[in-house]
Order: structure tokens, then sequence, then C-alpha cells
């Protein structure tokens, strides 16, 4: 994920979904994409989705930011 080109990131992530929907990094990051551009409902909705998956950072942020 090229930290510099926040669309890019999320079309990298958007086609590792495509591919595998069973990617809890991929449902991170784009969560924090989602973030970077001001959609933390969608963000929120991300991590939930990697945190069922098993990533606990996500779980933390989801925790932290979206109840």
């Amino acid at each position: 994920m090229n930290s510099g080109d926040n669309k890019g990131a999320l079309g990298d992530c958007n086609k590792m979904l495509g591919i595998d929907h069973k990617i809890a990094n991929a449902y991170r990051n784009r969560g924090i994409c989602k973030e970077n551009d001001g959609d933390l409902k969608g963000a929120c909705a991300d991590w939930e989705k990697a945190s069922a998956l098993g990533d606990k950072d996500a779980a933390g942020w989801a925790k932290d930011q979206c109840q």
C-alpha cells in the first residue's frame, strides 16, 4: 500500500477482496483509506470485518472509534 496514494491503495484493497473476501489485512487497510477520506462509517464496517477475521489492530480501532 502506497501511503501517498490513498485512491490507489483503496483500489488495491478492493482488488484483493475481489480475489479473496477473507483477507483481514485488506479490510483493515481499506478501512484506513476510508478513514483518510473522511468516511468513518465505512472504515468502521471494514475494521469490524477485519476484526471478525482475527485482526487485533482493527478490533482495537473499531472499539475505540466506532462505538
